[in-house]
């Protein structure tokens, strides 16, 4: 019955997306008509947030038509560009393909083909992904993606939640508009047991929303989440008085009273790119 459900839901996004990238333009890719605008301020935004990448391996999990990809390429050793849409993968390698430090793969994200070494990877990098995936596809790459990762390796990805933030007109809409405390505890769950006995886990070092979507459209639900790959004893103490403490269901209660409904810290809207929400 999953395998069922699981292969309903690739059929029904993939359709989706095929429909949505005929036009391989940026609006289409962001579906939204003010697009470009927004492109010019979030992209270097969200190039801004991540962590030190020079030189280092990176996979790029639904890279679209490469608005990231060749970022990316400029600072990295090496990227993987994935996407399961052919046409979309293809598009992108015609723009990005004179960096040869960049692979191009049409892959679904879900496949088990979709072979990464383990421990091979500095920084796992997607923008607009998990919301396109059912809660168990999500889970079940985020136990992937904590295997590719070499120790000290991050995972950068970047969700609209709540409700649908571009413009452009639907037939129909699948996307998974999640409250952002599903993503936080899907990954903050996640662990990683060698057989020596070492386990890792992983630790989160940012979570806020994207303040060119604050500025221009009044949205403070473009969120974007840091995860380091720790061994589960580095990151132990702090990480308990998080979830016992400041960041526990009735801690984070108490700050919503104060600041407001969604936000774990002063400012508001006002604050744009360094609002925080309740995890």
């Amino acid at each position: 019955m999953a395998a069922a459900q699981g292969g309903e839901e690739r059929a029904i996004q993939k359709n989706y997306w095929i429909e949505h990238s005929a036009d391989l333009t940026v609006e289409a890719m962001m579906l939204d008509s003010r697009a470009s605008d927004l492109d010019r301020e979030e992209r270097p935004e969200i190039l801004s947030l991540l962590p030190p990448f020079q030189g280092k391996s990176v996979l790029e999990l639904g890279a679209g038509i490469g608005r990231f990809t060749g970022e990316l390429a400029k600072k990295a050793g090496q990227v993987i560009a994935v996407d399961f849409i052919e046409s979309v993968i293809k598009k992108n390698e015609s723009t990005n393909g004179h960096f040869k430090n960049v692979s191009f793969m049409c892959a679904d994200v879900t496949s088990p083909d979709m072979k990464i070494l383990p421990e091979s990877l500095d920084l796992i990098f997607s923008n607009w992904l998990l919301m396109y995936l059912s809660d168990d596809e999500v889970e079940n790459l985020a136990e992937r993606m904590i295997k590719w990762l070499k120790v000290g390796g991050f995972i950068f990805f970047r969700e609209s939640c709540f409700h649908q933030s571009g413009d452009c007109k639907r037939r129909s809409n699948p996307t998974h508009y999640r409250e952002p405390r599903f993503y936080t505890k899907v990954f903050k769950d996640c662990h990683m047991h060698k057989g020596s006995g070492t386990s890792f886990e992983l630790s989160l070092t940012s979570f806020k929303c994207i303040g060119a979507y604050v500025k221009n459209k009044k949205n403070q639900n473009q969120i974007c989440w840091i995860w380091q790959k720790v061994r589960s004893t580095d990151d132990r103490g702090f990480q308990r008085f998080l979830d016992n403490v400041q960041y526990s269901c009735s801690g984070i209660l108490r700050y919503e009273r104060v600041f407001g409904e969604g936000f774990v810290s002063t400012g508001g809207i006002g604050m744009q790119s360094g609002d925080f929400y309740s995890l």
